[in-house]
């Protein structure tokens, strides 16, 4: 499972719950290269979590902007709440699982 290193969040009520915005830089370092890939989303999981097959995730949509600045993760206010709106998170992806991590 490939993994960024910590992101600083940035959310909002505006933000979609389904969208994910991060920069191409930190796509690569998930083995991302084209613009947009559908997923499942698993907010404040371990990998552990995701591998389970009771676990279903959220399908969404991760989208690699270069509007959004390297290090930097764009994601809903609610999940973020829902996470215990840490300042940092991890992505790991797999198999089209992304897992959203606390830091």
């Amino acid at each position: 499972m490939k993994k960024t290193s910590p992101l600083s969040v940035i959310s909002d009520y505006s933000f979609d719950e389904a969208t994910i915005n991060i920069h191409p830089n930190d796509g690569f370092d998930l083995g991302l290269m084209t613009t947009s890939y559908d997923v499942a989303i698993f907010p404040r999981s371990t990998p552990d979590d995701a591998s389970r097959p009771d676990s279903d995730g959220v399908p969404g949509t991760v989208n690699l902007r270069n509007e959004c600045r390297v290090g930097t993760v764009e994601v809903s206010l609610k999940t973020v709440k829902s996470m215990g709106s840490p300042r940092k998170i991890t992505l790991s992806y797999d198999d089209g699982k992304l897992l959203l991590t606390p830091v």
